[in-house]
Order: C-alpha cells, then sequence, then structure tokens
C-alpha cells in the first residue's frame, strides 16, 4: 500500500471512528485534531485534499449549506450502485 493510500485509510478510519463516538458530522480540522493526538500530524490542507479524494469515491459526502462532511445514508449507496 502506498503512503497516500494508507494515508486515505488512516483518515477514513479517523472519521468513521469520529461518527462511531457519536459526532453527527466531521469536518478536516477534527481528524487533523485526531492525528495530532496520537502523535501524526498531517497538514490541513492535506487532510482536507483526502477528504476530496473520499468524496470523489462516495465514502463521504459534503452538505454545501454547511461545509460539514457525512458519510452517505444507505438509501443513498443503494441508488448510486443500481
Amino acid at each position: 500500500m502506498s503512503i497516500e493510500q494508507r494515508l486515505t485509510e488512516t483518515i477514513f478510519g479517523i472519521i468513521q471512528e469520529l461518527f462511531e463516538h457519536g459526532k453527527s458530522s466531521v469536518r478536516p480540522g477534527d481528524v487533523n485534531s485526531r492525528l495530532r493526538e496520537s502523535g501524526s500530524p498531517v497538514g490541513t490542507w492535506e487532510v482536507r485534499a483526502v477528504f476530496s479524494e473520499l468524496e470523489q469515491a462516495g465514502r463521504i459526502v459534503c452538505d454545501a449549506k454547511t461545509g460539514a462532511w457525512h458519510l452517505p445514508d444507505k438509501a443513498s449507496l443503494q441508488d448510486a450502485a443500481g
């Protein structure tokens, strides 16, 4: 796995973890805080770029009104699949 892929999966794992712990939405700063706490700081713009990659892959979605990010709901995933 490349360094970029590992970072993407790490960030997505943190996003999932934040939702599992009760967050209703996330922002890149939430992920940055978690990365700093774990001793693996990453630049905000780099995290934001990964958010865009995850959005293109259909793994997260952005609310255009609030700028907050969410996991896609299951209905959206089923609509996209077919």
